[in-house]
């Protein structure tokens, strides 16, 4: 029983290895490549916190109802597309700039409602800091 425990942990690991590697970057160093495509109209980029942003998107479910562009793995399309949201998510809320629109969309899953779209998001109890790093992805990556 404790093996099994044991080789079940290692495996769980291993896949968070291999999800963490194929969310790399393919070419390059991850943190100068990052750096150097950064532009003025990606104001929200940052690039740990991105990259981190990037690996929740994929590890906490996200994947599971939107898609995104730097994600093709993801099909499931439950809830919007996320892939161009810095471009729209700053005139979705009159008084809301993007960040705080997207801030209260994950702290407060029913707080808006995307038209075309029937599905609830769930709360998935993300810390301040998991939300500032979703928040860098989905506004610095524009697509």
């Amino acid at each position: 029983m404790l093996r099994s425990i044991a080789e079940l942990a290692a495996y769980g690991t291993f896949a968070a290895l291999l999800t963490a590697a194929s969310l790399a970057p393919t070419t390059g160093n991850p943190a100068s490549s990052a750096a150097t495509s950064r532009s003025s109209d990606q104001p929200y980029a940052s690039t740990a916190s991105s990259v981190r942003g990037r690996l929740l998107f994929a590890t906490k479910g996200c994947t599971g109802c939107h898609t995104h562009a730097s994600l093709p793995s993801a099909h499931m399309q439950v809830g919007p597309d996320l892939t161009h949201l810095a471009d729209r998510a700053a005139t979705r809320v009159a008084g809301l700039d993007a960040r705080a629109y997207v801030r209260q969309s994950i702290r407060d899953p029913g707080a808006y409602h995307v038209p075309g779209y029937t599905a609830v998001m769930p709360d998935l109890g993300l810390s301040d800091a998991d939300i500032d790093a979703l928040i860098a992805f989905l506004l610095g990556s524009g697509g």
